[in-house]
């Protein structure tokens, strides 16, 4: 099962897999300096008077990732942007802004993960990942990560994962980063001769289970990632789905390991401590839509309305009392 409660590429059934090769452990800290986030706004909205679209948000309103089309990008003299059965949209180009608080918010490529708290931030600025701390108002740039997605629209960006207090993210083929987000510390985990997929902390905190490819499945003499055949539209800046198809999946079979987030070591077994769900969060509705955040005043914000005319509806969202 792949991040994000979407479907992945199941069970994997390797078992002429070659065992992986050494694997390493060190610590370091990371030397990425701290570059000052916008500050939070305390006004009453959060975008601007055009389409809008809400990827995601802290619980108390800290941040909130939005998709907005906020130029006349196909020229026809209007910005509108409208959206198909599978969350395809065109008309006028959507583009992801990180809001803090309220404002018209700073430009993002995509949020790829936070903690449930909201505090902590993963994401793509210019390219490259970048982790916000919501408390201290501060970005780090992880200017050493492997941000190359292989395009699954089912799940988050591959590029890093969350739970708890601890961050994983790829540095290359061979090598998965466990960073501690208080502290910056890092541990990297080598697994020689793999192509490494994808990485998911289970929500207990204390393992991740690791999609590696180790052996050429499709016989096509190369290591290569599975894609999915789908009909649903790419992840970011996605309009509402109404409904969409898969196909299966091309590529390598992946083989299944498993990291201790502490130590660093791998096993093929998996653990049996079950995995915990984190529980949802209800923020209650305003006029039927879905409350997103609720701030330190008790102010709610609330999803964008319906058009009900296959348009995305247009911003600014606003702080409710």
């Amino acid at each position: 099962m792949l991040g994000g409660g979407c479907g992945g590429p199941g069970k994997a059934t390797p078992a002429a897999s070659p065992t992986p090769g050494e694997v390493g452990n060190r610590s370091e800290v990371a030397t990425g300096d701290g570059t000052a986030a916008a500050p939070v706004g305390t006004g009453d909205t959060v975008g601007t008077a055009h389409p809008l679209v809400v990827e995601s948000a802290a619980p108390d309103g800290n941040w909130i990732a939005i998709c907005q089309a906020r130029e006349d990008t196909d020229g026809d003299g209007t910005i509108a942007v409208h959206v198909g059965m599978h969350g395809d949209t065109w008309g006028d180009q959507l583009r992801p802004y990180l809001v803090r608080g309220s404002g018209d918010g700073e430009p993002i490529d995509e949020v790829i993960a936070a903690t449930p708290d909201g505090r902590w931030v993963a994401a793509l600025r210019d390219g490259k990942l970048a982790v916000l701390d919501a408390r201290a108002g501060t970005w780090t740039e992880l200017a050493s990560a492997d941000v190359r997605d292989d395009g699954v629209p089912t799940a988050r960006h591959r590029a890093a994962a969350v739970s708890g207090d601890l961050l994983t993210y790829f540095r290359d083929d061979e090598h998965l980063v466990i960073r501690e987000l208080p502290s910056g510390t890092e541990r990297v985990v080598e697994v020689k001769g793999a192509r490494l997929w994808r990485a998911e902390p289970r929500m207990a905190g204390d393992v991740a289970l690791l999609y590696a490819i180790t052996k050429d499945s499709d016989g096509d003499g190369k290591l290569t990632w599975p894609t999915l055949q789908t009909s649903l539209s790419r992840r970011v800046c996605r309009g509402p789905i109404m409904s969409y198809s898969t196909g299966g999946w091309q590529g390598d079979t992946p083989e299944e390991l498993w990291v201790e987030l502490a130590t660093g070591a791998i096993s093929k077994t998996a653990p049996t401590t079950k995995d915990v769900e984190p529980p949802e969060i209800e923020l209650g509705n305003v006029d039927g839509r879905p409350v997103l955040a609720i701030d330190g005043r008790g102010r709610k914000l609330a999803a964008p309305k319906d058009s009900g005319r296959g348009e995305i509806a247009s911003g600014p969202l606003r702080w409710e009392k």
